[in-house]
């Protein structure tokens, strides 16, 4: 077969297939795809959306989360990349790139695109995942100063969130921070009464501030609100 009329039937079939639907179509079919779970489907869709329109940055921060459900990182990060150079300011492609990056343990790549969600949108529900996943981040890094800071930025989306008060407890305990330990531990209480893990590690700091009465009482509330994990230090300070 002459060559050239092969390559005019190929964009033929190209021109049919591509003029069967709109990008906005190919988008929509995707995301009904990727709903389903069908994750290559949806690929393939949102490919063709971008074949009929490159600058359509939606479309490939969707492609990016397809291809993250499917464990490639580095391709969801590259589509990623791409919508950031369509919109800059686009939050929703920061905190998606952000978590590929975590994914494949590019923890600075990752901060840097969460503090750009805060700093793009402060006061938004991304924000609020940013700031989560930069304490839960820092937490892992044992950089306990920092991950509290974080952990202070999500209560003031979530005032009353009792494992927020815990966690940030916990980071001001490995700083030696014990009297705000117990003012986080009591938050954490006043709003979870039966929140074992905060009994119990108000407990640890009273013991580290030489309160054994104080600290028995909390680690016997541990014990009746089902936290079995402290019965051992329980066993041996408590007698």
């Amino acid at each position: 077969m002459n060559k050239s009329y092969l390559f005019s039937i190929l964009c033929l079939i190209s021109s049919i297939v591509f003029g069967q639907h709109t990008a906005k179509q190919y988008k929509e079919s995707g995301i009904k795809h990727y709903r389903k779970k069908s994750y290559n489907a949806a690929i393939e869709q949102f490919s063709f959306a971008i074949e009929l329109d490159k600058k359509m940055a939606d479309a490939y921060i969707y492609r990016g989360i397809a291809k993250d459900a499917l464990d490639d990182f580095t391709g969801a990060i590259s589509d990623f990349t791409k919508a950031h150079q369509l919109d800059t300011n686009d939050v929703f492609a920061y905190i998606e790139r952000a978590k590929s990056f975590l994914n494949l343990k590019e923890y600075e790549a990752a901060e840097h695109d969460f503090l750009k969600v805060t700093e793009l949108s402060p006061n938004s529900r991304d924000a609020e995942e940013a700031w989560e996943n930069l304490a839960q981040l820092k937490y892992k890094q044992k950089t306990y100063r920092t991950a509290a800071n974080y952990f202070t930025r999500i209560l003031k989306f979530r005032p009353s969130d009792a494992e927020v008060f815990y966690s940030r407890g916990e980071c001001k305990f490995f700083l030696e921070d014990y009297q705000g330990v117990i003012k986080d531990c009591d938050k954490a209480v006043e709003n979870d009464n039966d929140n074992g893990k905060a009994f119990a590690l108000r407990a640890q700091a009273k013991i580290k501030l030489n309160d054994k009465e104080g600290a028995c009482k909390d680690f016997y509330k541990a014990k009746k609100s089902g936290y079995k994990a402290i019965a051992p230090i329980m066993d041996q300070f408590c007698k």
